[in-house]
């Protein structure tokens, strides 16, 4: 909740309801409004304070059953964005009508009410109208209560040209003429909930619909001509919405649930209830020319928005300190139902590389912030959206998940949802809902993982007791820069569940570890065995460190895949972190990663691939760097070539992600094969681009960048102009980032990005 010293609104008026209508016009990027407020005035006030921000407010009136009065004043505030309303005399308390009219800019700044601009299949430039009110610019399209916590219910109704389709979070209610050439929508009321979920589309849109087993009809919106690449993400919404419902048991409370592909648009995703918008690259499947990794990324996108329509949505968090308990569920529960949909996926082992280590590598950072951390001013607010809001909550989640129990953790979460529904709650409700359901102290356990900076290293020291082994743990704050930190070490203690599997072993050996240290005793069958591992399957968000002689065990198991893929990726990407710490030499991590030459998993090459590519940057330029190219060529170049360049029958979406992974690693280390034959390819989709399959596009653009000369350079560029799909352009950009640092690129940049042309290499990343 906020505290003491944050800037609210005052709470002696409080709205519960909005008729509001908007009237944009298209041709001069601006909008005309007008806004009934219902309002319960709680104590005698001569002021009313709301927020307001870029609107001219030309008109205030209150009206009451017996007298009405129009406000003397109307002082807007940009630095604190209200509108303050002074009136002659003190109002009453009891209900009443606030009328506004105002007017204000569809801007260019992708927040607020904004215009998109698009090229219509002709190549015309058009426009359409769009909203973004995450997290605090609902104020920029119409006066109101813009705090997460004054939740009401909302009737709009949009005044658009008769050519154009206007979309938000309800069904549409009516169309009327209303003055020349125009119509007016008009939506069904709203659910009751907040401002910023509130969303709303005009443009020349078409839309593709289905209905859900609940009779929910979904449906997928984008511009005109786009329709049938929002065919994956209509049919995956539909088969997420039954997972969702039975999984909440809450079934999502919308007659209607759409999709919208906005051209231009900031975040990835916006979770408007009813009314979710997208990046065109979030969204759109081309079956043509879309690799495995889009399918993925907009079944993964689509499922984390969806999940919002109830954390976030139906329950909604008090105030942005807990904007956690919206993203880190929506980050979770999005790859639990994907997992569930495509299961061959692995997305558990996805999450582990792209949520949990990601998170990792910013919570070492000693300027990290807690997960829920103190929002005063709503500038503020966009600080929060990063890796600790998205990724460290969701691998928490998932750590006491793993902890409770499967069906114990989700008969706490509908305790949850069902207790706060239509309403707002704190991260101590969740933790209530949560012991409730287990009779676990979760609250003691969690507090310290969601308010204190950063995350454990549990350093393991084994030796044999009794004919088995006797692991002796310590904790401490895990670090990058540790090694320079002066003063007395870090004191900060958390209650680390600590699990440990070995060879041969059917279940794991469990502590919760309350302390600096801690012992654990394993049976004789450990010893025997000769390896065991610390935080099976990477439940657990800290760090685990070896003795020499224990890493020296575990590169055998990983060698005969004796380990999970989870357990072979959080092994290699500990040794990684712990090498840059100063905690392990890098030669144990090198060593370590040569075990991997016979890995079929796709996301443990990825993660180990990244972690080389770190590597790589540091050594370029010293006399060692030929040595370490070859070592990670013998790597890479092997599983190159039992990949090979076409998918064989049977393959499936996970090997699309492996070979596009260990062919673009072959060539970026210099293997000549498959440079050649990257060229060789690029060639080719210059002349048919439908010959090169688009799973290998990305690698083909890439290594043609690398290897390529001045010929190479223009006909990129071209290519890239003449593209027609978003993805097709980022990749043909990503393949000219690879060129940007050779001698040829003389010319400056005159693109709509803030970097030259020529970047240097050591600033770009694989």
């Amino acid at each position: 909740m906020p505290a003491a010293d944050t800037y609210t609104l005052p709470t002696a008026v409080r709205p519960s309801k909005y008729r509001l209508t908007l009237i944009p016009d298209l041709e001069s990027f601006t909008f005309e409004g007008q806004v009934s407020i219902e309002i319960d005035i709680l104590q005698r006030t001569s002021q009313i304070v709301l927020n307001a921000d870029e609107l001219d407010i030309h008109s205030a009136n209150l009206v009451r059953s017996r007298a009405g009065a129009s406000a003397s004043g109307i002082t807007l505030d940009s630095a604190r964005q209200t509108a303050t309303l002074d009136f002659a005399r003190p109002l009453a308390p009891g209900a009443a009508t606030l009328q506004l009219n105002f007017t204000g800019r569809l801007n260019d700044q992708l927040r607020g009410f904004y215009r998109s601009q698009y090229a219509a299949p002709s190549g015309e430039k058009r426009y359409l109208a769009a909203t973004q009110f995450e997290a605090t610019d609902a104020r920029r399209a119409f006066p109101c209560w813009d705090e997460p916590a004054i939740k009401t219910s909302f009737e709009l109704t949009l005044v658009i040209p008769n050519e154009l389709v206007a979309v938000s979070n309800t069904p549409v209610a009516s169309e009327t003429p209303a003055e020349p050439g125009k119509k007016a929508v008009r939506f069904a009321e709203t659910p009751v909930m907040s401002t910023y979920l509130l969303a709303f589309v005009v443009g020349d849109l078409a839309r593709i619909e289905a209905p859900a087993s609940n009779g929910t009809m979904v449906g997928v919106w984008t511009t005109r001509g786009k329709e049938e690449q929002g065919r994956f993400a209509l049919e995956t919404s539909v088969r997420l919405l039954s997972y969702f419902n039975d999984y909440f048991g809450i079934p999502y409370p919308l007659p209607k649930l759409d999709h919208l592909a906005i051209p231009d648009f900031a975040a990835g995703a916006m979770e408007n209830w009813g009314c979710i918008t997208y990046r065109e690259t979030a969204l759109l499947v081309d079956p043509a020319n879309s690799p495995a990794a889009t399918r993925q990324r907009v079944a993964a996108v689509v499922s984390h928005e969806m999940a919002h329509m109830w954390f976030g949505d139906l329950v909604t968090m008090q105030w942005w300190d807990d904007l956690w308990l919206n993203e880190s569920f929506a980050s979770w529960m999005g790859d639990k139902a994907v997992d569930w949909a495509f299961p061959d996926w692995q997305m558990w082992t996805q999450f582990v590389s792209e949520d949990t280590n990601r998170a990792l590598s910013l919570d070492g950072l000693k300027n990290s912030h807690p997960v829920q951390q103190e929002v005063q001013d709503p500038a503020q607010v966009s600080e929060m959206f990063d890796a600790i809001s998205y990724s460290k909550g969701g691998s928490l989640i998932r750590m006491v998940e793993q902890f409770l129990g499967p069906e114990t953790f989700r008969q706490g979460l509908h305790q949850y949802l069902s207790g706060h529904q239509y309403g707002n709650a704190r991260t101590a409700d969740l933790w209530t809902a949560l012991e409730a359901a287990s009779n676990q102290p979760v609250t003691s356990m969690m507090d310290g993982w969601t308010n204190q900076v950063g995350y454990p290293v549990v350093q393991v020291e084994s030796r044999p007791a009794g004919g088995g082994l006797e692991l002796n743990l310590s904790q401490e704050r895990f670090t990058y820069d540790r090694l320079l930190e002066e003063g007395p070490p870090d004191e900060t203690v958390w209650q680390v569940p600590v699990g440990v599997i070995h060879r041969g072993a059917s279940q794991p050996v469990a502590t919760l570890m309350g302390q600096k240290q801690a012992r654990l005793r394993l049976p004789a069958s450990a010893q025997a065995g000769g390896w065991f591992k610390v935080n099976p399957d990477q439940t657990g968000f800290f760090r685990v460190n070896y003795q020499p002689q224990d890493w020296d065990r575990l590169a055998p198991a990983v060698r005969a895949m004796e380990l999970s893929a989870l357990d072979r990726l959080g092994l290699q990407n500990d040794a990684y972190a712990l090498s840059r710490a100063g905690l392990l030499p890098v030669t144990q991590f090198l060593a370590l990663a040569q075990a991997y030459e016979n890995d079929t998993d796709a996301t443990v090459w990825a993660d180990l691939a990244s972690n080389l590519r770190d590597i790589d940057q540091l050594l370029a330029g010293q006399p060692y760097y030929p040595a370490f190219q070859a070592l990670a060529r013998r790597l890479f170049a092997p599983a190159a070539r039992r990949m090979g360049w076409d998918a064989q029958p049977g393959e499936g979406h996970m090997d699309a992600l492996m070979r596009s992974t260990v062919l673009g690693q072959a060539g970026a280390y210099g293997d000549a094969q498959v440079q050649e034959q990257a060229r060789s390819r690029f060639a080719s989709y210059r002349r048919s681009p439908a010959s090169v399959p688009p799973d290998v596009r990305g690698v083909v653009f890439n290594l043609a960048g690398q290897t390529g000369d001045r010929a190479a350079y223009e006909q990129m560029w071209e290519l890239e102009r003449h593209a027609t799909m978003q993805e097709e352009k980022i990749r043909l950009l990503v393949g000219l980032t690879r060129l940007a640092s050779r001698s040829f690129c003389a010319r400056p940049w005159s693109g709509p990005w803030t970097l030259p042309r020529c970047v240097p290499r050591t600033v770009l990343r694989w």
